[in-house]
């Protein structure tokens, strides 16, 4: 059985990125799937320390590259941030050992946003770094667009759900 680790790609509280990383998470859970789960939030300052190619000798830093290196599967769930991806979620992936922590894995990549695209230019831009990490990136990329308006009180709209459920199978099947 895979191990799934979700990662809600921003350290802003209580983000509709958090929200609809934490459904996704419950529905895996439902499907029998083992799945860890990472967000940005309250990262260790050993993560913002200068020297990136040192910070994995430390203990902070290498318990993520320890939940990192158990996966199997990712689920990369981030934000638009002025056109792309957060710069904290690149910042954590290039503090870690590329060889132990990612080669040879598998990702999905949903994308958030409230406006009507939902990130298209930062889950290509996402993939090209996955790619060059040597992850193999599932080809149904999923971009939630107006997430302020599909995840109203807390739960998906009925057809947010239907093309999240849909990612997850074809996640599972990858």
């Amino acid at each position: 059985m895979s191990v799934y680790t979700i990662v809600s790609g921003t350290n802003r509280p209580a983000s509709h990125t958090r929200k609809f990383a934490e459904l996704y998470r419950q529905m895996l859970v439902e499907s029998g799937a083992e799945v860890q789960f990472f967000h940005l939030e309250n990262l260790p300052q050993e993560v913002f320390q200068c020297d990136v190619y040192e910070k994995v000798k430390q203990p902070a830093v290498k318990a993520i590259q320890d939940l990192f290196h158990r996966t199997d599967k990712f689920i990369f769930i981030f934000p638009e941030y002025n056109g792309s991806f957060p710069g904290l979620l690149k910042l954590v992936i290039d503090v870690l050992d590329p060889k132990f922590a990612f080669h040879g894995k598998k990702a999905g990549l949903i994308g958030i946003s409230t406006g009507r695209a939902g990130n298209l230019r930062g889950l290509d831009q996402f993939a090209g770094v996955m790619n060059h990490l040597d992850i193999a990136v599932m080809p149904y990329l999923l971009p939630v667009s107006r997430v302020h308006v599909e995840m109203a009180d807390e739960q998906l709209s009925e057809a947010a759900l239907k093309v999240a459920r849909l990612h997850l199978q074809r996640m599972i099947a990858f």
